[in-house]
């Protein structure tokens, strides 16, 4: 079995093997559903409190053990999307009529704020219609994709997919803008 990268811990169970073999590996299948860093580290750490409450984990062969955790780990994801979708939302359109909003603080962080939502308005710009529309029923009114179906005059399977399909295509944005900026460079 390979050496912990971090030897001077005198905590070698189990446990932190199945940590330090998998966690990396996790926290990037879990960073291309969910936006926030942050939130991305929480659900990892929850998807390791449900392996340490649970004996499976430590029973299965190493491939096994990687399936479980990715199991559970898309399990969190779902169930954390499910919330944020439950979360109250805010119309768009009154957050960018307010770039000096208190929560940026400083003018340069309203600048900020303000040229990451000029790139949000060039994304969607350059998404069809349709998809700005469905995007636009279920987080700007917030409504259920049964009745978004029912407007539209399509199933609700295709109205969720149309919003996976918007929801992955601003996510790349995103990802590819965090990247560019961690590395000075711009697309």
């Amino acid at each position: 079995m390979s050496q912990s990268p971090h030897p001077a811990s005198s905590d070698h169970s189990p446990y932190a093997d199945l940590y330090q073999q998998h966690a990396r590996d996790l926290l990037r299948l879990i960073r291309r559903q969910v936006f926030s860093h942050e939130d991305a580290e929480d659900l990892l750490v929850e998807v390791f409190l449900a392996a340490l409450e649970s004996p499976v984990p430590l029973t299965l062969r190493a491939d096994e053990q990687r399936a479980w955790l990715q199991r559970v780990a898309h399990n969190k994801v779902i169930d954390y999307q499910r919330r944020a979708v439950k979360r109250p939302t805010v119309v768009l359109n009154d957050v960018l009529d307010t770039p000096f909003d208190i929560a940026h603080g400083s003018p340069e962080q309203a600048a900020l704020h303000a040229e990451e939502l000029e790139l949000l308005r060039a994304r969607l710009a350059r998404m069809p219609e349709l998809q700005r529309t469905v995007l636009h029923l279920r987080f700007g009114r917030g409504l259920p994709t049964k009745e978004i179906a029912q407007m539209l005059n399509k199933s609700d399977e295709a109205v969720r997919a149309l919003l996976v399909r918007s929801l992955t295509f601003l996510r790349r944005f995103y990802t590819t803008h965090e990247e560019d900026q961690v590395h000075g460079t711009s697309r």
